[in-house]
């Protein structure tokens, strides 16, 4: 049986009509398919798994969804340590019940009427995750759950920014660090006075061109955000995530499946696995 693996790397690439098309495709040729969750916001995969399971696909005997955490559930790390997550106590707080939707939300608050955390519950009653607050209501940290409650990933965040991300194995030790970063980017536009797309606000003319000048260049600033992984198995760094994502897919022993990519990462991801044939979705 022909085998194929999904890359998925947000929820966005979920819910594209191509996903749906490239899978029913595969399915009816009798293929054999992965769909990694590959998210390093942990966050995501409860989401992604819900997403995935309101796609219309008819069936899904050949369709194995799995996540980073599956896949390094049994690989060795080291002990965590005090300084690399809070683990409060709630059992002096009070606790509020509530309904996002169909989904239960205890929230923990203290003496003074601060929102302390909040916990939200699948309908089979598991736990998703948690998530921490500052006195400011400012998440500060969400620990992620499995089926099983087991912690697998942590996420903790510095201004409203995911600074980075744990990966903990099924011993709850640490396997991987995800780091985020914001890099400066710059963007040019080329563009006629005959456009018929109106000219986005937030872009600014060149400046030093000619005033009949066809074809005019306009510049947008913005900032992007850059992964970086360590290992704590063999203490390996990626100073690119597709870098990762490469090791990961040699990892899971998948020499002759076709490889599946969301077009908005096809680019950076081909540099990682040349002589490799990548589809995209």
């Amino acid at each position: 049986m022909q085998r194929a693996i999904f890359l998925v790397r947000s929820i966005q690439g979920i819910r594209k009509p191509t996903f749906r098309t490239r899978l029913i495709s595969l399915i009816n040729s009798n293929y054999q398919i992965v769909v990694l969750l590959a998210m390093t916001n942990f966050d995501d995969i409860w989401r992604s798994q819900r997403e995935f399971q309101a796609v219309n696909l008819g069936s899904r005997q050949n369709i194995r969804v799995i996540s980073l955490a599956d896949i390094y559930a049994d690989q060795e790390g080291i002990a965590l340590k005090a300084t690399d997550y809070l683990a409060p106590d709630f059992s002096s707080l009070k606790s509020y019940d509530s309904h996002s939707g169909k989904l239960l939300v205890t929230r923990f608050v203290d003496e003074d009427g601060n929102i302390v955390a909040e916990s939200l519950f699948s309908e089979a009653s598991t736990r998703l995750h948690t998530i921490l607050f500052d006195k400011n209501s400012r998440i500060i940290q969400i620990n992620n759950y499995d089926s099983n409650d087991h912690l697998f990933g942590i996420e903790k965040y510095a201004n409203d920014f995911l600074d980075e991300s744990l990966l903990l194995n099924a011993s709850g030790q640490l396997v991987f660090r995800f780091t985020n970063y914001l890099q400066s980017q710059k963007t040019t536009y080329n563009i006629t006075d005959s456009s018929v797309v109106p000219l986005p606000a937030e872009l600014t003319e060149v400046s030093g061109q000619k005033d009949d000048q066809a074809l005019k260049d306009y510049e947008a600033k913005g900032v992007s955000t850059i992964t970086k992984a360590t290992s704590y198995t063999n203490y390996r760094r990626y100073d690119d995530i597709n870098a990762f994502y490469h090791q990961v897919l040699l990892n899971m022993d998948l020499e002759n499946a076709q490889t599946y990519v969301d077009i908005d990462h096809l680019v950076e991801a081909a540099k990682y696995l040349p002589g490799k044939r990548i589809f995209n979705y």
